[in-house]
């Protein structure tokens, strides 16, 4: 028993280091994607801060002579109250929507028409302790614009080798 296991072990080993090392990868499981160089044309503000701090960590490199640019307009963000207002107690979702879109610098052409991104979150707010109730929604915003960022580099991927 313990033979076959082994020897199981060993074939499964064998075939994966066989695989990569003739190139062979699983989609999704790259450690970066998106493209190598991007030009990033935004505003200065939070929004533009957390898809620089993604693209860095995703090893996109942020060049301002890059082939394609990323073209990321203003943030919109809203406020929908969710049920009945309680006393003290409310709940609402706050939705994040950033429009963007990507171009081949060269020619112009966009690769990525523009689209809207939308990210949503739920927070409950006690209407008690309103200075509670601040740093909650401050840390919520933070949170969808790194969601938000984390999904344009998804949108990003398909782009990788298109410079």
């Amino acid at each position: 028993m313990q033979r076959r296991h082994f020897l199981r072990l060993t074939l499964a080993g064998v075939a994966g280091l066989g695989l990569s090392g003739c190139g062979f990868r699983l989609r999704g499981l790259q450690a970066g994607g998106g493209p190598e160089a991007l030009h990033l044309a935004a505003a200065n503000d939070d929004l533009a801060q957390a898809v620089r701090e993604r693209l860095d960590q995703a090893g996109t490199r942020l060049d301002e002579s890059a082939a394609l640019r990323l073209n990321l307009g203003a943030e919109h963000l809203r406020e929908r109250p969710l049920g009945i207002a309680e006393s003290g107690n409310r709940e609402i979702e706050l939705i994040l929507e950033v429009p963007f879109s990507v171009q081949r610098v060269a020619d112009g052409a966009y690769l990525l028409p523009r689209e809207t991104l939308g990210v949503r979150r739920r927070l409950h707010i006690n209407e008690a302790n309103l200075l509670a109730a601040d740093d909650q929604r401050r840390e919520a915003e933070a949170q969808l614009r790194r969601e938000a960022a984390s999904r344009l580099l998804e949108r990003l991927r398909p782009l990788a080798g298109q410079e």
